[in-house]
């Protein structure tokens, strides 16, 4: 590539960030698949609605925080989940890896797809906040 392509590309990049701040994204699944123009999670403020993506997953900030003020609002740690929630995929290419649900606001809805820890993608067939292993009824096994 050139060097007049890789700056083309970047200004692209720059200006899509921008603009996917302010895009009518009104599900999961479309944040999912803009999800490599959002930033990767770091330590700092947020806001309700901020998405970012750590740990193979894109998350969404549902209470606002500060790192400054609580510094163990991180990935790793239980708090985590009081503010975070990861966006799940309508699709079987918009399929993230499962996380354990923490509570309604992160529930896996009929419809939603996951990757599971064998390393196939699993559509949701009914409202659960249970793994494949733990109540396989609410959960089919897609097949590529």
């Amino acid at each position: 590539m050139t060097e007049r392509a890789l700056k083309a590309l970047a200004s692209a990049i720059f200006l899509a960030r921008r603009q996917v701040n302010t895009a009518d994204l009104t599900d999961d699944d479309q944040k999912i698949r803009v999800s490599g123009l959002y930033d990767d999670w770091t330590l700092g403020k947020y806001a309700v609605g901020d998405i970012r993506n750590t740990g193979g997953q894109t998350w969404e900030c549902f209470q606002a925080h500060d790192n400054a003020t609580y510094p163990d609002i991180t990935p790793d740690s239980a708090a985590w989940f009081t503010f975070w929630r990861p966006l799940h995929g309508k699709t079987p290419e918009t399929a993230r890896p499962f996380v354990p649900v923490q509570g309604s606001h992160d529930m896996y809805r009929a419809g939603e797809y996951m990757i599971w820890t064998d390393g196939a993608a699993y559509k949701c067939l009914q409202d659960t906040n249970f793994s494949p292993e733990d109540y396989p009824q609410a959960w089919e096994e897609v097949t590529a």
